[in-house]
């Protein structure tokens, strides 16, 4: 079941990005759940907007390595600020300043954790502390 409010998120979600030049993912087109996915040639982004909260789900692939970050961000009532950072940001995120980025996000919205690089499905997501 959809949270309260998800397809007023999901059409800003959807509109937000499209006029930054984002494309939907074929499951978007399909399921009508945001699914976006931006790349600069360098790196490409994957968001996923969740259902059953005000979280989205980030996917940063290196195109030429394959190697890749997770993050889960919780954006509460930080949509547009998340979404304008993600806009900025999408052009020129590379491997090195990705990070960058989300502490960028960070100061921006309530919390944003980090897939651990190493370790198991056990292994606790890291907390990315804001940039100042």
């Amino acid at each position: 079941m959809p949270f309260t409010g998800f397809d007023e998120i999901s059409t800003t979600i959807s509109e937000y990005l499209t006029a930054a030049g984002w494309k939907p993912t074929q499951r978007c087109i399909e399921s009508e759940v945001p699914e976006f996915t931006f790349s600069n040639g360098r790196m490409q982004i994957t968001v996923f907007q969740h259902i059953s909260g005000q979280s989205l789900a980030l996917t940063l692939v290196d195109v030429e390595s394959g190697d890749y970050s997770r993050a889960e961000v919780q954006y509460g009532d930080s949509i547009d600020h998340l979404l304008g950072a993600l806009a900025a940001w999408s052009g020129h995120v590379t491997r090195d300043n990705f990070g960058l980025m989300l502490q960028e996000i960070a100061r921006e919205v309530p919390e944003v954790l980090v897939a651990p690089l190493e370790g198991g499905v056990d292994t606790p997501w890291e907390k990315v502390q804001p940039r100042t």
